[in-house]
């Protein structure tokens, strides 16, 4: 509908002023600056009564803004003070002196914010009327006039009874001037004006909105509407099973095309608040979605293979004690279960092993765009989500494992050049990696009662970010690369949001659209030779301590009592003392002000204290 979008993300759809209501233009006049056509950019009287006012205040209370005026600030912003409005009418009177009247009308009527992110009357029009701004009635334009004054609390899709009062005041103002008659005016201040329905026929607005950035002219697509249109139903679906507030992305991609043939951004892509935010192009933090890239690294590398075993113990990375996601060790493993379980602690030591710039390499090679600081600020927390990624780059990259190893740009347009593939991985390795990670494997979330001989074959992987802030399911079945991310746009976590709940399910049953399954299943990849296995970790366990309290640490009371919770290094049973007396709940303390000594003790006979004051 709307054919432009700006660099700063904003619907406008510039027109000469002939093609513009004579409605539109006399009730903008009216509202906005009705000696428009005979100042010199700047209203002498408006002024002088601004002046009065302001200075009684001490404050801005009437700016006097003429057209031309808001014309200059629209094209330079500068913060509401009097210097600023200052040189506002300096730029007014230099503007008014280059260009004309019906020129300075034409800039305003094609800048001003009409709500939301539309920009230009054009483009307001065919947003909230569905017809051009030339063919704007009365009643229409007094509307669309009232809107600039201020866009966000006269939005009419958000606010319509304001709108509404808004939009008589125009009429109001048009009668006083002469510009409408009496019998005109009560006639359309009977009538209530009707807004166009949204339209949400339109597929794949998200990837629309990505094509225009690139080639505002327009182009032909790699979207697949028939699969988008698929794939949006059942997005809404799954949508209604997850918490309020919840938004969602999805990005299916032709692995042998390398063309990106659905997209969904948002949950909503008309929701006014910020349902134009494309999710799919945002970073977030990605969880354990890299993991098998991790374990492909040190597959490359001749360091482990499908069934060698790693170990999931405590592990003590310099003051940083990670945990599992259940908080619980397994002990030796083999490669396969450690990554279907997701396990944490194994693949941290699997990673300081082949080193992190080899991982680094792999995942940059791989298509995923990282920050530049990534491997410096995260470090090893890249293995639990430590970076943030985009759903785009991460769905692109399991193309790339199912594509043996071939990494290649993501498409958008047919015309799109493949850039030269990138040789990230060996196929065997990428076949070992799917193997683990297959549905013959272990069963998709949401197809429990499914016949396994019905279930199709496809490999995923899910993530589930720190604070459950972000929940993901990713995969490929040798045709197509699915990823699937949930979420807030604000941040903040629920506990639904985890990757084997929120996402997995949406995933499982994209995979089982007929335009997308795969039923055949891959050859079974070779054994992978170890030359240099990774060698098991030391099995010392370090000395027991006590985190918290910390030894010497002050608490301050409110109501004359403080909450501590103790916690040591290691989970294991201990008997606790508080001031040589035992405590059989030491989970949480309430302590009046005083000094304390408290002491854990282990079967093994280990001891630890710590020395504390509440105040």
């Amino acid at each position: 509908m709307l054919s432009i979008v700006s660099p700063q993300q904003q619907w406008c759809k510039p027109i000469p002023l002939s093609e513009v209501s004579g409605w539109m233009s006399q009730a903008t006049i009216a509202v906005e600056d009705r000696r428009f056509y005979s100042h010199p950019g700047v209203d002498p009287l408006a002024v002088s009564r601004a002046a009065v006012q302001n200075v009684t205040t001490g404050r801005v209370v009437s700016g006097a803004s003429t057209l031309t005026m808001q014309v200059c600030r629209m094209i330079e912003e500068r913060p509401r003070t009097l210097t600023a409005k200052v040189i506002e009418a300096f730029r007014a009177l230099q503007l008014d002196h280059c260009k004309t009247k019906d020129q300075i009308l034409e800039i305003y009527l094609n800048m001003a914010p009409y709500g939301g992110n539309i920009r230009g009357v054009e483009a307001a029009s065919l947003l909230y009327f569905s017809k051009h701004a030339r063919d704007l009635n009365l009643q229409e334009a007094a509307l669309l006039a009232g809107l600039p004054k201020s866009p966000s609390r006269y939005d009419p899709r958000i606010h319509y009874e304001a709108a509404l009062q808004r939009s008589r005041i125009v009429l109001l103002s048009m009668f006083e001037q002469g510009m409408i008659s009496q019998s005109r005016l009560d006639e359309v201040l009977a009538k209530r004006t009707s807004l166009y329905p949204l339209q949400r026929q339109a597929c794949a607005p998200h990837a629309a909105w990505m094509a225009l950035n690139r080639r505002s002219t327009g182009a032909l697509t790699t979207i697949n509407l028939s699969i988008q249109s698929e794939i949006e139903k059942l997005a809404q679906e799954h949508l209604s099973t997850l918490p309020s507030e919840t938004e969602l992305a999805a990005v299916t991609i032709d692995i042998e095309q390398s063309s990106i043939v659905a997209m969904i951004g948002s949950s909503d892509f008309y929701d006014p608040k910020d349902g134009q935010v494309n999710a799919a192009l945002t970073r977030h933090s990605p969880g354990s979605t890299l993991k098998p890239f991790i374990y492909a690294a040190a597959f490359q590398g001749g360091r482990l293979a499908a069934d060698s075993i790693v170990y999931d113990v405590p592990l003590d990375l310099g003051g940083w004690q990670p945990e599992n996601f259940d908080r619980t060790y397994s002990g030796p493993v083999p490669v396969r279960q450690a990554l279907t379980d997701s396990l944490n602690i194994p693949a941290l030591y699997v990673t300081r092993h082949i080193g992190l710039a080899r991982c680094y390499g792999i995942l940059e090679s791989a298509g995923i765009s990282l920050p530049s600081n990534a491997n410096r600020n995260a470090g090893l927390a890249l293995v639990v989500g430590g970076v943030e990624i985009s759903l785009l780059d991460l769905t692109n990259a399991y193309a790339m494992l199912g594509r043996k190893g071939r990494a290649r740009n993501a498409r958008l347009f047919p015309d799109d050049p493949v850039y030269t593939e990138t040789a990230v991985l060996n196929a065997n390795v990428c076949a070992t990696v799917n193997e683990i990670l297959s549905s013959r494997n272990r069963r998709p979330t949401g197809m429990e009662d499914v016949n396994p001989d019905q279930i199709p074959w496809f490999m995923w992987k899910t993530g589930t970010s720190s604070g459950r802030r972000d929940a993901w399911a990713v995969g490929h079945n040798h045709r197509y690369a699915i990823g699937v991310w949930v979420g807030r746009f604000r941040g903040t976590g629920r506990l639904a949001y985890v990757g084997a709940e929120a996402a997995e399910p949406l995933l499982a049953k994209m995979f089982q659209l007929p335009a997308l399954r795969n039923d055949t299943d891959p050859p079974f990849p070779s054994t992978i030779t170890v030359i240099k296995p990774i060698p098991k970790p030391i099995t010392s366990q370090p000395d027991l301590r006590i985190l918290e309290p910390t030894d010497g640490c002050t608490f301050i009371a409110i109501d004359r009592e403080v909450l501590v919770h103790p916690k040591t290094n290691k989970e294991i049973h201990l008997t606790w003392f508080l001031n040589n007396r035992l405590i059989t709940n030491h989970s949480m303390l309430r302590l009046a002000p005083g000094r304390y000594h408290l002491l854990c003790v282990a079967g093994s006979g280990d001891t630890a204290s710590s020395n504390f004051t509440v105040q």
